[in-house]
């Protein structure tokens, strides 16, 4: 019995395993991360303070939403630049393209990730005696460092995970303009511009989700419902349509065109006294084809890329549902 299928199926577990181990110590860091930040504000006795209702929650869930957002967004920056490259490639062979290698540009990068770490100093450490703010960190703990540390890595890593976000987007959609020719009728070939699309949604809808605890206040469920709907629905949206906009433009055009040109053939066609029996024949073909390039979607998502995207959404909807929860914890603890 040869040893082949064993190994195969060895070599086949490893390379899922390698795969799958960014996700799976981006998800314990970010747990980590959070149960430190959680313990510190224990420690400090903000929890104490929280519980007792000398202090707002958000003195809690502020820090420890803050170092997640820390854990998840390096996670997210990776498998963002890997599924770029991965989508670029496939193109690049589907439509037969000589794509240059995708790069991120890390100069301007990180020209944005410390603009991020200062306007997060500006906004919540420099001006925190300022009445509009959301949250005042200088709160959360004594450990002035901790709190300083946290924001600048939170606006280090999240404006350049923004950027990428953008930046990748632009470079998939700007691909179509150099497609030669596509099948409308062979849906399958822009699959990778859909896939990019839903892949860079569910980035945003979990960056938001994690987040949502830094803005939303548990105890107005409506207001919280409203905001977090419209605040998801529009980063979904900006994902998801982004990437794939050159190729929708492309697609709407193309199909116009072979509707101007079946429809001038049918029109030709179209009387019957001065058609041949081949011409009879070619117009049922005409009208055939006609329908079928109606019934052509000019975006490159199937039902079943639209059905992940609102479960994405309705999943991020949920989060402010945690945040209200902790936020009943915390009384019962104070009573």
């Amino acid at each position: 019995m040869s040893s082949w299928p064993l190994t195969h199926r060895a070599l086949s577990w490893s390379s899922g395993v390698r795969r799958l181990l960014p996700l799976l110590i981006g998800i314990a860091s970010t747990a980590v991360l959070g149960l430190f930040a959680l313990w510190i504000s224990w420690k400090t006795g903000i929890v104490a303070a929280v519980a007792s209702g000398q202090e707002p929650d958000i003195a809690v869930r502020a820090p420890v939403t803050l170092y997640m957002m820390i854990g998840y967004l390096p996670m997210a920056l990776y498998y963002l630049s890997g599924w770029t490259s991965a989508h670029l490639g496939t193109i690049a062979a589907r439509f037969a393209l000589d794509l240059p290698p995708f790069r991120f540009p890390r100069r301007a990068g990180n020209l944005l990730g410390a603009a991020g770490a200062i306007t997060m100093y500006l906004l919540f450490l420099h001006g925190s005696s300022e009445p509009w703010l959301v949250f005042q960190p200088g709160r959360w703990s004594a450990d002035y460092p901790f709190v300083l540390a946290g924001l600048l890595l939170m606006g280090w890593f999240i404006f350049r995970f923004m950027f990428l976000l953008i930046w990748s987007a632009l470079e998939v959609s700007r691909t179509a303009r150099r497609i030669h020719s596509i099948d409308l009728l062979d849906t399958t070939l822009v699959e990778p511009y859909a896939q990019h699309g839903v892949r860079c949604s569910l980035l945003a809808v979990v960056g938001l989700s994690i987040s949502s605890n830094l803005w939303l206040d548990p105890n107005s469920p409506a207001l919280a419902t409203v905001t977090t709907l419209v605040m998801l629905v529009s980063a979904t949206a900006i994902a998801l349509f982004l990437p794939t906009w050159g190729i929708h433009q492309r697609l709407k055009a193309l199909k116009q065109e072979q509707l101007r040109e079946i429809r001038s053939a049918i029109t030709a066609r179209r009387d019957p006294h001065s058609r041949s029996p081949e011409d009879a024949l070619q117009l049922r073909a005409d009208l055939a084809l006609e329908r079928r390039l109606m019934d052509v979607s000019e975006w490159p998502f199937d039902a079943g890329s639209y059905a992940r995207v609102i479960l994405y959404i309705f999943l991020g909807l949920g989060s402010w549902v945690g945040a209200a929860l902790v936020e009943r914890l915390l009384e019962a603890l104070g009573t």
